[in-house]
């Protein structure tokens, strides 16, 4: 098993990173944090993520497992494997809660490629209460 390198899960540091406007630096992240009154925990962990751009929370959890993150430069539907942010990109404007079918009604709406939608119908039907639920479900079937 894998030691837990933060002490706090995506799910809470999520929480203090209400408000932030993606794509984001690491330092509009720490920003963020701080105007919505982070813990120290919360603010250590965000400091210690790799200094680079975050699309979407999908990122920030990807950083914190120690996964790479993609430089979000590539189209979905360009020949080249879509990426959690990928999807999270044609989620944009869905309210919470949200269930499956929202979820893809609201990439259909922006736009989103076969590819996506495939990968949305393969989540679990629940209803998910924000993005780190989705980013779960998302984690289970990509």
């Amino acid at each position: 098993m894998v030691e837990a390198k933060f002490k706090v899960s995506p799910i809470v540091v999520e929480r203090y990173l209400a408000g932030v406007n993606y794509p984001a630096s690491r330092q509009n992240l720490i920003d963020q944090a701080k105007k919505n009154e982070a813990d120290k925990d919360v603010m250590d962990t965000i400091a210690n993520l790799p200094d680079q751009t975050y699309h979407s929370p999908i990122d920030i959890s990807k950083a914190m497992a120690g996964e790479e993150v993609s430089l979000g430069t590539h189209a979905a539907g360009a020949g080249m494997a879509i990426s959690a942010a990928d999807v999270q990109r044609y989620l944009r404007g869905i309210d919470y809660p949200a269930g499956k079918e929202g979820v893809i009604s609201q990439a259909q709406t922006n736009n989103a490629p076969n590819e996506v939608l495939d990968i949305l119908r393969k989540i679990r039907d629940q209803e998910f209460h924000s993005a780190a639920d989705l980013s779960r479900a998302l984690g289970e079937v990509m």
